[in-house]
């Protein structure tokens, strides 16, 4: 169309300015001047300054001035903004969110300043919170050194709060339980698997209960008849095993506790698995009677093995206590998918025949009661799992079952990654201070002196 500008990013209309903006010179200048050289584009820049003061002078003195005091706030803002401290600078303190001059402020730093705030002491306040009292002084100095500002007082003798400390507490005290709710809410309540096999060991209890507390979780508990009580297939974030972990695995682990072991005794005589009588036509792969004398020797070997064994659990059938060596001459019955107990754990030459194999407790419970051979199991899981086919024998000179707790090497869980901390913190509590450094303490302070 006639006087229509055409689109293009790289198009410039000189002389268009004289007709369809009368008064802007500069604008005029500016345009004629784009298609100069890099040194009229010079000269262009300081026509147009010029051009612009002129500009401003015409308007008038209030116009000037307003115009002036635009000018330096322009200028200022301009210069802030460069040095990187403008209102929407991210290191700024005044900046969108408000935080960034705190950015080394963390939310424990919060949490213990509040805990010694309540209990008066670093002592305490560190027995609450689980830590070190070296490592508790240290979060608080930080938080003091972030805000640049004392927030407690410390003696020898007490520990009191400053003004700055006495406001900060009265502001945080309220806010951190909304914080804590606040984060909880997004994902509704949260609630951590923890997988066991067979029995969940009563440690656990109070370990689940000082979680719960601390966290606000809840504890789902999971059984799975699997090696990893379902960590492997998902079902489980974190989970309690017994015996030794299979290598290779993935798995952070930490040791819980050891559990005894017991035996476990059929009530009727041991059957004689493999006998000839059991297969009357012969051996069952063999029914047409062929190599009748090769086998004939096979059986005779297994019925006087069968017999053997039989003989020796009846010698043990109504001991009240058996020694672990004992057992190397008795059939064993392993579960083999959650047990603990296996013929390695014997020297080698001296382990026990494997009788048979179950696939869980309750099938390696039934094996025993029909007597195919003596079962070994953790003597809590046991004494729990009653059955009136079975008695159960104190052993001596057992190993112990040592009883782990463990989640995925990698991306495990936020929190099975807690409750494992705070199971890793009831193992390995921090040194207690001694009695008698703590006398040598209070004899150097105020007083002793």
């Amino acid at each position: 169309m006639p006087g229509e500008m055409p689109a293009g990013p790289h198009l410039c209309w000189g002389g268009m300015n004289d007709d369809r903006a009368p008064g802007r010179a500069g604008d005029t200048l500016r345009t004629a001047d784009t298609r100069g050289t890099a040194d009229g584009r010079c000269a262009a820049d300081t026509r147009r300054t010029t051009d612009t003061r002129r500009t401003a002078k015409a308007s008038g003195p209030a116009d000037t001035g307003h115009t002036a005091d635009a000018a330096d706030a322009a200028s200022a803002a301009g210069a802030t903004a460069g040095a990187g401290h403008g209102p929407e600078s991210p290191g700024s303190p005044d900046g969108p969110d408000g935080f960034a001059a705190f950015d080394g402020v963390e939310l424990r730093h919060l949490r213990g300043f509040l805990a010694v705030a309540d209990e008066r002491s670093f002592t305490h306040a560190a027995d609450r919170l689980r830590t070190g009292q070296p490592a508790l002084t240290r979060t608080v100095r930080a938080l003091e050194t972030a805000l640049g500002t004392r927030l407690l007082d410390r003696t020898t003798r007490r520990v009191e709060l400053t003004d700055a400390g006495r406001r900060l507490y009265d502001d945080l005290a309220p806010l951190l339980p909304r914080l804590a709710a606040a984060l909880r809410s997004p994902a509704g309540p949260a609630v951590l698997r923890l997988g066991f096999t067979s029995l969940l060991p009563a440690a656990c209890a109070p370990l689940t209960a000082d979680f719960e507390a601390a966290t606000g979780a809840g504890v789902r508990l999971v059984r799975r008849d699997s090696p990893l009580a379902g960590l492997e297939t998902g079902e489980s974030d974190i989970v309690v095993l017994r015996g030794d972990i299979p290598p290779g695995a993935g798995l952070r682990t930490t040791l819980l506790l050891h559990e005894p072991r017991i035996a476990a005794l059929s009530r009727t005589p041991l059957r004689a698995a493999g006998h000839a009588d059991d297969h009357p036509h012969g051996h069952p792969r063999d029914p047409a009677g062929e190599h009748a004398g090769d086998r004939a020797a096979g059986h005779a070997d297994t019925r006087s093995g069968t017999a053997a064994m039989a003989a020796a659990v009846r010698t043990v059938a109504h001991r009240r206590v058996l020694d672990w060596a004992e057992l190397a001459d008795l059939p064993l019955v392993v579960n083999t998918v959650t047990g603990s107990t296996t013929p390695d754990l014997w020297p080698v030459g001296r382990r026990p025949r494997l009788a048979c194999t179950a696939g869980n407790f309750d099938e390696w419970l039934e094996a025993v009661a029909a007597g195919h051979g003596v079962g070994v199991a953790p003597e809590p899981v046991a004494r729990r799992h009653t059955h009136p086919g079975i008695r159960y024998v104190r052993l001596k000179n057992a190993p112990p079952v040592p009883v782990h707790l463990a989640l995925p090497a990698r991306d495990a869980h936020p929190l099975a990654e807690r409750l494992f901390a705070l199971a890793e913190r009831r193992a390995h509590p921090a040194p207690a201070a001694h009695p008698e450094g703590t006398a040598r303490a209070a004899r150097t302070g105020p007083a002793g002196r």
